[in-house]
C-alpha cells in the first residue's frame, strides 16, 4: 500500500511501513481540513481551490505556495491529521507502539491545579503520540534548509498548536442523588470548527517574514517578521509574498477566479458581488422553490405540511 502512495517522501513511505494502520487516518484528517478551509473561505475571492478543484489541498503545485493562504492550507492541514489520530487514539481505535521520544502535553492552559498525568484511551499518552508522528510525517518532506522550509515548518506547528492550546476540559460527576463526591475528569478536543475559526483569524492577522541567515553556510536560519526585530509567535501563521488579487482564471498559476461564483447581492462586505465579482458585475436570476410549510404534528406519530412556494433571487459573477 505504502508503495503504491503518490508524492510520498523517503522518511513519509517509512513511518507508512511501520503503521499503516495510521494511513487511512491521515487521508482522512487531510479531508476534514479541506472541507473546514473550504468553508471558512466560502465567501471569499480565494475558496480553497485549485485548478477549479475542491477535491484537495495542493501543498505544492501552485505558484502561490509562499503567500498567506498557503499558510492557512498548511496550518489547516497539519491541525486536520493531529486531530483524527488524537480521536481515534482516545476513543481506542488504535494499538499504541510507545515512542522512544515520548512528548508529555499537561492541560495547563485548561486548569493547572487539576492536572495529574490525563491519559487518553487507547494511546493512553495525552497528545504525545499524536504529536510526535505528525510532526515526524507531515513535516518530513520540510528537511531543506530555504526560508520556503522554515515557513512551512512554522505554519505546521502552528495548526497543531490551535489544537493543543485549546483543550478543554470535561467532567462527570458520581455521587448520591446528584451530589459531586467524586469527578471523573478528562481532557476534550475543542471541535474542528473551533480550530478552523481560530486558525481564520490567525490568517487575517498572519505576519510577512525574512529569514536571517546563520551557520558557517549562510542557510537561512530563523524567521523574523519583516521591519520589525523579532521572531513571529509559535501560534502566529507567516508568509513571505504578497497574495495574487484571485479574480481572473490563471491556469499557469492554479488560481480559478471568481468568474461563475455565486454571491451576496445585497452584502457590501468582501463577500458581497462587488467585490467578489472583481467589478465584472453580476448576472441575477429569480427562481420559484418549493419547500414544505406550516406543518402540524399529530399523535401518534404524523407530520403533514402544506407546500409553499418561495421566490429566491441568486447572483452569479460574470
Amino acid at each position: 500500500m505504502c508503495n503504491k502512495i503518490d508524492g510520498l517522501a523517503p522518511s513519509q513511505r517509512r513511518m507508512c511501513q511501520a503503521r499503516p494502520d495510521l494511513m487511512p487516518l491521515i487521508a482522512k484528517g487531510v479531508h476534514r481540513a479541506w472541507y473546514e478551509c473550504q468553508w471558512q473561505f466560502r465567501n471569499n475571492k480565494w475558496n480553497c481551490t485549485h485548478n477549479g478543484t475542491k477535491h484537495r489541498i495542493q501543498a505544492r503545485g501552485n505558484r502561490f505556495t509562499s503567500t498567506k493562504e498557503s499558510a492557512f492550507e498548511y496550518a489547516i492541514k497539519s491541525a486536520g491529521i493531529l486531530y483524527e489520530i488524537v480521536k481515534a487514539c482516545g476513543e481506542g481505535r488504535l494499538g499504541f507502539q510507545r515512542s522512544k521520544r515520548r512528548t508529555q502535553v499537561s492541560p495547563s492552559q485548561v486548569d493547572r491545579g487539576m492536572y495529574q498525568r490525563w491519559r487518553w484511551g487507547g494511546c493512553s499518552v495525552d497528545l504525545g503520540f499524536g504529536l510526535n508522528y505528525t510532526r515526524e510525517f507531515v513535516d518530513g518532506r520540510e528537511i531543506q534548509r530555504t526560508t520556503r522550509s522554515l515557513m512551512n515548518r512554522h505554519n505546521l506547528e502552528a495548526g497543531r498548536l490551535a489544537i493543543t492550546k485549546n483543550l478543554t476540559k470535561s467532567c462527570r460527576c458520581h455521587g448520591v442523588s446528584g451530589s459531586c463526591n467524586v469527578r471523573t475528569c478528562w481532557i476534550a478536543l475543542p471541535s474542528f470548527r473551533q480550530v478552523g475559526n481560530n486558525l481564520r483569524q490567525k490568517f487575517v492577522s498572519a505576519r510577512r517574514v525574512d529569514a536571517i541567515l546563520g551557520g558557517k553556510r549562510r542557510r537561512p536560519h530563523i524567521l523574523k517578521i519583516r521591519n520589525k526585530a523579532r521572531k513571529p509567535s509559535p501560534r502566529e501563521l507567516v508568509f513571505l509574498d504578497t497574495s495574487p488579487e484571485f479574480c481572473e482564471r490563471d491556469r499557469r498559476t492554479g488560481i480559478f477566479g471568481t468568474s461563475g461564483r455565486q454571491c451576496n447581492g445585497s452584502a457590501q462586505n468582501y463577500s458581497g458581488c462587488d467585490s467578489l465579482c472583481c467589478n465584472r458585475g453580476y448576472r441575477t436570476a429569480e427562481y420559484d422553490k418549493q419547500e414544505p410549510c406550516r406543518c402540524k404534528f399529530f399523535w401518534c406519530c404524523t407530520v403533514t405540511c402544506q407546500k409553499c412556494i418561495r421566490k429566491v433571487k441568486t447572483y452569479t459573477c460574470n
